[in-house]
């Protein structure tokens, strides 16, 4: 299970990368508050003008860099194996990160469908073989 989310070989499909990324999402979000809470988030004022306040001691900025790197980490290594699936190099993963670029690109992995049979990143995910031509190898045709 620690392989699927932070390991970076191999292929995963389309549900399997949007599940995960919507887990990765939600476990974020649920430590983010957590430890906003813990460390004394308070909203202050009318819905008109809301004040933030936040005590930002060093062991809740310690824990939620831990929990970004994480996440960051864990949202790689899925879109890393995606792109194995469509049978390119998991480099281009970092076009994820800079802003905005990673909504598009999420959205590119989940509708992108994988190749079909095994490529050189391991067997097809959906346990597909690679369709055999009618006409047999090209070697043959010579």
């Amino acid at each position: 299970m620690l392989n699927f989310f932070f390991g970076f070989h191999g292929r995963i499909r389309r549900s399997n990368y949007f599940f995960g990324a919507l887990a990765a999402c939600l476990i974020y979000s649920a430590l983010a508050v957590t430890v906003m809470a813990a460390t004394g988030l308070s909203i202050n004022g009318d819905l008109d003008d809301l004040a933030w306040t936040f005590d930002s001691s060093p062991v809740s900025i310690a824990v939620g860099c831990v929990v970004g790197l994480l996440s960051l980490w864990w949202m790689l290594a899925l879109t890393v194996k995606r792109w194995h699936d469509v049978g390119m190099t998991g480099w281009f993963s970092l076009l994820t990160l800079p802003p905005y670029a990673n909504g598009v690109i999420f959205l590119m992995m989940c509708l992108l469908p994988g190749t079909t049979g095994p490529n050189r990143f391991g067997p097809d995910p959906r346990g597909r073989t690679a369709p055999v031509s009618a006409m047999g190898p090209a070697s043959d045709l010579a």
